[in-house]
């Protein structure tokens, strides 16, 4: 039947189904192998479905196994029934690249640096290797080591403090970032085209906080600076716009405190942030900001358990996911990412 269909047709037909159908109808035919493998079906796979088949990924350590753990959670799953469980294992216990290994339960510490068209960037700190993976298909590929320099001009570190991962879309291709330099040692933000850190430069007596961002097509930096007496902690995307996550004191002597959500309008105008809401001290106290869901619902990890809550902020409702993750909450990181047929490898085919 696929012979006697237009393949404008039998295009039109594949991009409405999922990347798990399409990676079995690779097998079909040589043709169908050619067409969903080609970069330009992959293209117009990814801008098809945009706004669909999106999850998120919730890096937690194995309490037991003392290692960590990548897990998928389903975007609009989150109100299934308890006897369904939320998270499913989504990666093996190692990403492999040839002969190259890069062991999760071997390394001091991991992080997700971010997520751009279904396709995850991992950072193993102690290794210093960078992993590109795609969870629908896979594919991992193991990033050859940066050149930066091992020793820096005085007044400079060489640790890698930050690091960004992004989409360039003049030249149609990924680009990843290190900063040894005045960016907090903190993840990755990313809005369409890109990335941003909370960052900060000391004077005498003083620090200068604010938002740095990098133009991933332009290469070139921006600076926002923060509202005036804001202690910002952590940024979050809400709505394809950058949010941020302050610590609001209840008194003077900082005994009490709470959390202010602010968002950033446009990018580079101080006058441009909007404080949202705050998240009251009782459960600041024992909750920590992950990241946002539906209609301004947020994700929060408690401090002492890393188990996973939901908050409403309309209601100040909270309610438990059933999720539990390291007992460390800063070591769980939530991103969200799409289902693509983004190959890591790049070129017009998969390798098989």
């Amino acid at each position: 039947m696929a012979n006697e269909l237009p393949e404008d047709l039998v295009t039109q037909i594949l991009l409405w189904l999922p990347v798990v159908s399409l990676l079995r109808f690779k097998c079909v035919c040589k043709s169908w192998y050619a067409l969903i493998t080609h970069q330009n079906f992959v293209r117009k796979h990814l801008l098809h479905n945009k706004n669909s088949n999106t999850h998120l990924l919730l890096k937690t350590s194995n309490k037991t196994m003392d290692d960590y753990v990548v897990s998928r959670i389903s975007y609009e799953g989150l109100q299934i029934t308890p006897l369904t469980p939320l998270t499913q294992p989504v990666h093996p216990q190692y990403f492999r690249n040839g002969e190259e290994f890069v062991e999760f339960s071997e390394v001091f510490s991991i992080s997700v640096v971010g997520s751009c068209n279904g396709l995850v960037c991992i950072h193993a700190y102690d290794k210093l290797k960078v992993v590109i993976w795609n969870p629908t298909t896979r594919e991992t590929k193991v990033v050859p080591e940066s050149n930066l320099p091992i020793f820096a001009p005085a007044g400079y570190c060489t640790h890698i403090q930050g690091m960004g991962f992004g989409f360039d879309a003049k030249t149609n291709d990924y680009k990843i970032i290190n900063f040894c330099f005045i960016v907090e040692h903190v993840p990755m933000t990313y809005i369409t085209g890109m990335g941003s850190w909370l960052a900060y430069v000391d004077y005498v007596n003083q620090r200068d906080l604010f938002v740095l961002s990098f133009d991933m097509s332009n290469e070139v930096f921006l600076k926002t600076p923060l509202p005036d007496n804001v202690n910002g902690q952590a940024l979050l995307v809400l709505n394809e716009s950058i949010a941020m996550v302050a610590f609001k004191p209840v008194d003077d002597n900082w005994r009490e405190i709470g959390f202010d959500i602010w968002l950033l309008l446009k990018v580079g105008v101080k006058d441009s942030w909007n404080r949202l809401f705050t998240i009251g001290p009782s459960i600041a106290r024992i909750h920590q900001p992950l990241g946002f869901w539906k209609n301004d619902t947020m994700f929060l990890t408690k401090i002492d358990s890393g188990q996973l809550f939901l908050y409403d902020p309309s209601t100040q409702q909270i309610t438990d996911l059933q999720i539990h993750g390291h007992s460390d909450s800063k070591e769980m990181q939530l991103v969200t990412y799409m289902e693509t047929l983004v190959s890591v490898k790049g070129g017009n085919e998969f390798e098989e």
